[in-house]
């Protein structure tokens, strides 16, 4: 949209904000802005909370997993408020349990064939490095579980693990959604973010799959196996350095991970010729590896934006 600069007395320029932004970002509460400087660009931003979508959606034909993979969706990208449409009996039950799937969320209203379900959190994401953080170390330390398992006393079950996965990914969920609701300075820095997480998110699927593989399949364990997953862990836990202690040894750190990574690759290939369950295991093994590398590229692209 274009606004009309006016030219003060004291050879300062004006704008107007548009009054529909104003409102929505409460400034009548908290009258002040951030103004970013940006090539040819001024990027004019609020800190204060934003106030997500309210949607109403039809879902009488949804079959149940349909509801759980819309709402996470929805969830991450920030929407506070979702009314579904539906004449199903297990409506309820259905939206009931996926809501305490999502931090903040809860089924609040049911009239008819309407279901609401809404964040009641009122959480602004204020601390979003935090977030950050603790997602980082769970996905490392579910790593870490799953090795010492695999390679140990191999007590997990299937259902303990899901509800691992499920609490991982409420976190992962979260923070994709912190993101969204946040208003950024930069609009570059806010994609880089958004695609750190994804790819974490990414990781802990990887890490879930590796450790279903062991418990349906029982893989065959060897020293080289366990030597190439700790390997893997090291590549995460150099990703977590690159982006929480930047500095100007980053790029030693980052060849260190990409060489790391080079040489589990290699060592991947002779283990490889086993059987089909090892060669899958090692898959995952190595695609954890390989996203480490890619994050530590979004590091860099932040560190220096």
């Amino acid at each position: 949209m274009k606004r009309k600069v006016i030219k003060q007395a004291n050879q300062a320029y004006t704008i107007t904000l548009p009054i529909d932004w104003a409102r929505k970002h409460n400034l009548d509460k908290n009258p002040e802005i951030d103004v970013l400087e940006s090539g040819k660009s001024l990027i004019i931003s609020s800190d204060n909370a934003v106030k997500g979508e309210s949607l109403t959606i039809d879902a009488s034909e949804w079959e149940e997993k349909s509801f759980n993979t819309v709402v996470s969706a929805l969830y991450a990208r920030g929407a506070d408020e979702i009314t579904f449409i539906s004449k199903q009996k297990i409506c309820r039950e259905i939206l009931s349990e996926i809501s305490g799937r999502f931090l903040g969320y809860a089924l609040v209203a049911q009239e008819g064939g309407k279901y609401t379900i809404k964040d009641i959190s009122g959480a602004n994401f204020s601390n979003l490095d935090e977030i950050f953080k603790r997602v980082f170390q769970m996905i490392i330390s579910f790593y870490n579980s799953a090795i010492n398992d695999v390679f140990g006393e191999e007590k997990e079950t299937m259902q303990r693990l899901d509800s691992r996965d499920v609490e991982v990914n409420r976190f992962c969920l979260y923070l994709e959604r912190a993101i969204n609701k946040m208003s950024y300075h930069d609009s570059i820095n806010g994609r880089i973010l958004f695609t750190y997480s994804f790819d974490l998110e990414k990781i802990s699927d990887e890490v879930h799959r590796l450790w279903r593989t062991n418990i349906k399949y029982k893989v065959k364990k060897s020293k080289q196996l366990k030597d190439l997953a700790l390997m893997s862990k090291e590549c995460l836990e150099m990703a977590f350095d690159i982006y929480y202690n930047a500095n100007q040894n980053n790029p030693k750190l980052v060849s260190k991970l990409y060489n790391q990574r080079n040489k589990l690759r290699e060592l991947s290939m002779a283990l490889a010729k086993n059987d089909a369950i090892t060669t899958r295991f090692i898959r995952h093994i190595v695609k954890i590896a390989e996203d480490a590398a890619d994050l530590s590229h979004l590091a860099l692209m932040k560190q220096s934006n």
